[in-house]
């Protein structure tokens, strides 16, 4: 009897160890760039520069609980902005930019596990600039 209370721990704890092994494989698996874009983020802000004449233009919009861009697995980008709705086509281009209905162009300059910030600066000739800069959070 006393051999039978020592083999059941002892069978419990190799259990044990061989199911937190498993655990710990399949969260150290690290996520595509891919797998982490795909989600919905909640705006936190859109700032756009609108450099003219040496003259800075700046928007800032302040995002609210409401207001959102949903990466989906479909290739779709779902937005939601002040209330202003919006569908587009997404594709990555390796691992560092985000390409939006074919045209435009975003750095990806942050992401993490909850936060995403694209970044774009198109010259308009001389040395006028549009900028902008999406900070997302989950």
């Amino acid at each position: 009897m006393k051999k039978m209370k020592k083999i059941i721990p002892s069978a419990a704890l190799i259990f044990l160890a061989l199911f937190c092994m498993e655990a710990c494989k399949k969260s150290d698996k690290p996520q595509s760039t891919l797998q982490k874009v795909q989600n919905k983020w909640q705006l936190v802000s859109d700032i756009s520069n609108a450099h003219i004449s040496g003259q800075d233009n700046i928007t800032t919009i302040t995002g609210t609980s409401a207001d959102y861009v949903d990466f989906r697995a479909d290739g779709k980008v779902y937005s939601d902005i002040q209330g202003s709705t919006d569908t587009a086509a997404y594709a990555l281009s390796g691992n560092t930019k985000i390409i939006i209905n074919g045209s435009s162009s975003f750095d990806i300059t942050t992401l993490t596990s909850n936060s995403l910030i694209l970044h774009d600066k198109e010259s308009l000739g001389g040395t006028d600039f549009a900028e902008e800069t999406m900070s997302l959070k989950k």
